[in-house]
């Protein structure tokens, strides 16, 4: 008699970006990680189910272990989702305020009663690219001696997250901007670096040029990798070989970093290699290491500070009491007695048409 036994089903989420584990995907080491035994691995992206996923914001996947903005997981914690803090990587991204260049407008401090580009997407369980602009917006005017809540703030009607489907080169807060209707606008990572050639814009700041990386903490910055409680507990081996697989990206990358502009680039249609590479600069292949340092879940604190002062998440709650270092602290554990990976040519992943937002 033959017995069977049904695979455990282990969902990942990126989401874009630069993270340690688009790159560990686009190498096939997840994949490879994952071939033999009783594990499915499957990528939320790719799932057919809407609301799967949906996941990458709400975090109600079981098995699901995501590396992506912070602001979906703090607004998930809020709201009672029992994800974990398994890690945390810090890739420092581009962060500009932008207006027209014939507007006149040549510092922060002219923003004053000016129209600042808020988008506004109705329909999104957590608005993150709202909370994003308006933290970007909020540190660059306090640095500049305005305050934040005197701002005038305007909307920017926005498409949901994935429907309809955003092309490469579309931007509703860039037509908004040289249309007139509002005056400046915060744009991130490659996407903003890109905007920001356009000669026909000023850059009034660029917040990833501040020496304080904890006034540079947005969406992006830090990236939490969580996974759903009652999954770490049933299976803690698969997420340590999980986090596993992520460090040994991050110490490749560390070792290839043309490579790795290149793998981020293929993460963020419509933009290049080259953008992707000013978009986070130097720093790019060192900081796709997960870790739990002080700085990193200071940043996750001041961001999560930030939601609950400004009405995007509900709920407080205790950063420290929302991480779990053991499994990163074993997986890195044994990392350190395995020999340095190398990889083969890496072969391009093709995803379903979602639109992916970080």
């Amino acid at each position: 008699m033959t017995s069977t036994t049904t695979p455990t089903e282990l969902w990942y989420s990126h989401r874009g970006g630069a993270t340690a584990t688009a790159v560990a995907a686009r190498l096939s080491w997840l994949r490879d990680a994952f071939a033999t035994g009783h594990t499915r691995l499957r990528s939320l992206e790719e799932a057919d189910s809407r609301d799967i996923r949906l996941a990458h914001y709400h975090h109600g996947q079981t098995g699901l272990i995501r590396e992506g903005g912070n602001i979906p997981a703090i607004w998930a914690r809020s709201e009672g989702q029992n994800a974990v803090v398994v890690g945390i990587t810090w890739v420092d991204e581009y962060q500009g305020i932008l207006v027209r260049r014939d507007s006149g407008i040549r510092s922060v401090q002219e923003l004053r009663r000016r129209r600042l580009g808020l988008p506004l997407r109705r329909q999104a369980l957590i608005d993150l690219q709202r909370a994003s602009a308006r933290r970007g917006f909020a540190t660059a005017l306090a640095l500049a001696g305005l305050d934040p809540r005197a701002a005038r703030w305007t909307h920017i009607q926005s498409p949901d997250f994935e429907y309809p489907q955003r092309r490469p080169g579309e931007d509703v807060e860039l037509d908004a901007l040289r249309s007139g209707y509002v005056d400046a606008v915060f744009l991130r990572g490659a996407p903003g670096y890109a905007a920001a050639q356009d000669p026909g814009l000023l850059e009034l700041t660029d917040l990833n040029r501040l020496d304080d990386p904890l006034l540079r903490a947005n969406n992006g910055t830090p990236r939490p990798i969580t996974v759903d409680r009652a999954f770490l507990e049933r299976h803690p081996a698969i997420v340590r070989r999980f986090l596993g697989v992520l460090a040994s990206a991050a110490y490749w990358a560390r070792r290839h970093p043309e490579e790795v502009a290149a793998l981020v680039a293929a993460e963020n249609p419509g933009c290049t290699t080259a953008e992707v590479a000013g978009a986070h600069g130097a720093s790019l292949h060192r900081g796709l290491l997960p870790s739990l340092s002080p700085l990193s879940v200071a940043g996750l604190t001041a961001q999560k500070d930030f939601l609950l002062d400004w009405g995007y998440i509900r709920r407080d709650f205790d950063v420290q009491q929302w991480i779990d270092p053991a499994p990163l602290a074993e997986a890195l554990a044994e990392q350190q007695s395995l020999p340095p990976p190398e990889a083969p040519r890496p072969r391009p992943i093709v995803l379903k048409e979602h639109y992916h937002v970080h």
